[in-house]
């Protein structure tokens, strides 16, 4: 039976039961594999080929480089009494949001948005559409 001198850990590759045990984690890539027996990192592989096609579909069709982020997260609840930690990976996905123009607005005195800039007065009131049945002549 090995162990670290360093730290007591007793090192042994195999279980009682012949099943292979998993080392310490001393990378971010042993800690992956770790997270549900590596199930974790098999079950993200779907949605990382989802996200890659989504991305790429909306730079073709914008013609325009787009942005996209891919955020792991690692909850860890330490339990002092039992003397173990419990991880709790997730895994987000955020593609490009359509943008579908721009509008300008300003803030009232009562926390509102308003197309219309506070303290000046109006000039023209709400556009209406003018009919062009009638051939109209200018007199002059």
């Amino acid at each position: 039976m090995d162990h670290n001198p360093e730290t007591g850990e007793i090192i042994e590759e195999r279980a009682a039961d012949g099943g292979q045990r998993y080392p310490a984690a001393n990378t971010l890539s042993d800690l992956l594999m770790m997270l549900k027996d590596g199930a974790f990192n098999s079950d993200s592989s779907e949605p990382l080929q989802e996200f890659a096609r989504k991305l790429e579909a909306a730079g073709v069709d914008s013609d325009k480089k787009v942005k996209g982020s891919i955020t792991l997260k690692i909850d860890v609840e330490f339990d002092p009494d039992r003397e173990f930690s419990v991880l709790t990976p997730s895994l987000a996905f955020k593609l490009p949001t359509a943008k579908h123009g721009a509008t300008v607005a300003w803030f009232t005195s009562d926390g509102r948005l308003s197309p219309n800039k506070p303290r000046q007065g109006n000039l023209f009131g709400t556009i209406r559409e003018v009919s062009t049945t009638e051939p109209r002549t200018l007199h002059g």
